[in-house]
């Protein structure tokens, strides 16, 4: 069984000074088993236009094994069909952009999420806790995807407790322990939760070990490694 990398990315990051090549990333998918994986650009790239989206769909056309995903910019551009989800990466304090609590009182917001949603593309949405409670309040017909199982954004188990019962709010597993990986198996389910490495932050090898040496069954690692990304994303 291969597996599927839900969240990795590519390209230059303005805001660290670094560049993650086509190249290194599929070494490191061959040396981890990994035969396809999510790629998309990083945070501080894609807020400046459509550049960065660009670049993700071009390596994607070039490389059969990579699964364009589209990072927003503030002014909520929208996405084409050719891509599989959409970023929403506004993290106060931790990350590239800022948490803007005005969005959700934007106009042009339920447009947005109407052609989220009209395209059936998950919404990768890495937020402050708070911030993520009201965003699914408010638009509770989309599905979410919420990487480091909540843990760039508050306190994981916070977040178990917060979406437990949200068959629509899924989880990757990308630099979460694996005592914590468990427990939201347990507690939500293997469906609902996605191996995610986050490269370059980790790396493709060492998130997938955790997987593996975790007590699950067959199935539910079918379900953490290809499967639930096969269908949130809808990978042939």
């Amino acid at each position: 069984m291969f597996a599927i990398d839900s969240h990795i990315h590519i390209g230059p990051s303005h805001a660290l000074g670094i560049h993650v090549s086509v190249e290194r990333v599929k070494k490191e998918m061959e040396n981890a088993g990994v035969g396809k994986a999510a790629i998309m650009p990083f945070p501080s790239y894609a807020e400046n236009g459509d550049e960065a989206n660009r670049m993700v769909l071009e390596i994607c056309r070039k490389h059969d094994e990579f699964l364009p995903i589209f990072c927003l910019n503030a002014h909520l551009p929208k996405p084409s069909s050719e891509f599989v989800a959409v970023k929403w990466h506004w993290v106060g304090g931790v990350s590239d952009l800022s948490s803007n609590y005005r969005t959700l009182e934007r106009e042009d917001l339920p447009k947005f999420v109407d052609y989220v949603a009209d395209l059936s593309l998950p919404l990768i949405f890495e937020e402050e806790l708070d911030f993520t409670k009201q965003f699914v309040d408010k638009f509770p017909e989309l599905t979410l995807i919420i990487p480091h199982l909540g843990g760039l954004g508050g306190a994981p188990l916070d977040f178990l407790r917060t979406f437990r019962e949200h068959d629509n709010i899924y989880f990757d597993t990308s630099l979460a322990s694996p005592a914590t990986i468990m427990r939201f198996v347990e507690e939500v389910g293997a469906e609902r939760v996605l191996f995610g490495s986050d490269v370059p932050f980790g790396s493709i090898e060492s998130e997938i070990r955790k997987i593996w040496e975790l007590e699950l069954v067959r199935g539910e690692l079918r379900l953490l490694l290809k499967e639930n990304v096969e269908k949130l994303f809808k990978v042939r």
